[in-house]
């Protein structure tokens, strides 16, 4: 199971190839880290990411988002106690917060999930696991895989699914309304010495 496009496409050249056993790919289209959940559907979904400027317009359509989102939930659902589940991801707050609330999907259904952490090989919390090289990284990832309880971070992605704005924190969830997320900004914004775009979102994104 992953959070990225890039990252599917090497798994499914690892299993081409042989280097993996399992054509069981799960991708998760959606962004958890961003909007509201609480009257939940994919058209719903697809409406609420376009205003935000998260879909690509040229590669996805509502038809591919519908039919990935379909594919990923349904896989999902299929999961039954004794599976045996690897998800690659790195902390990324996409990558994280994704991580969080698959775990709160599963919760009644398993009691453990294994982790491939991009970043004990990148080693920055800032790099994403689609940076990962194919085929060396993903097998050094695989060796050092980490099994941990889905119920530690089931309950953070519980969370999750109550706010439209949410901070992670040392691992905890932190609600926030529009008017501290914005305070929350401007003082990373008065923070720079120069008013570089790329330098503030770099650190929003770094703090958050």
């Amino acid at each position: 199971m992953c959070f990225d496009s890039t990252t599917e496409a090497n798994l499914r050249y690892l299993y081409a190839t042989g280097f993996i056993d399992s054509d069981t790919i799960l991708c998760c289209p959606d962004d958890y880290s961003l909007g509201n959940f609480k009257n939940f559907s994919i058209n719903e979904r697809y409406e609420q990411l376009c205003k935000y400027g998260v879909v690509d317009y040229g590669k996805r359509n509502k038809e591919y988002f519908y039919n990935k989102y379909s594919l990923f939930l349904n896989g999902l659902y299929k999961i039954k106690q004794g599976d045996k589940i690897r998800v690659w991801m790195s902390h990324v707050p996409m990558e994280m917060v994704d991580f969080f609330v698959v775990c709160y999907f599963l919760r009644d259904v398993l009691n453990r999930i294994y982790v491939c952490d991009a970043n004990i090989v990148l080693q920055d919390i800032s790099k994403h696991s689609a940076l990962l090289n194919c085929p060396s990284d993903f097998m050094q990832l695989m060796n050092k895989m980490r099994s941990v309880s889905i119920l530690r971070y089931s309950g953070i992605g519980e969370k999750i699914f109550l706010t439209p704005i949410k901070l992670i924190k040392n691992g905890e969830v932190i609600m926030m309304n529009e008017e501290d997320f914005d305070n929350f900004i401007y003082n990373v914004i008065n923070s720079q010495k120069e008013n570089n775009t790329e330098r503030i979102v770099e650190e929003v994104l770094k703090k958050a």
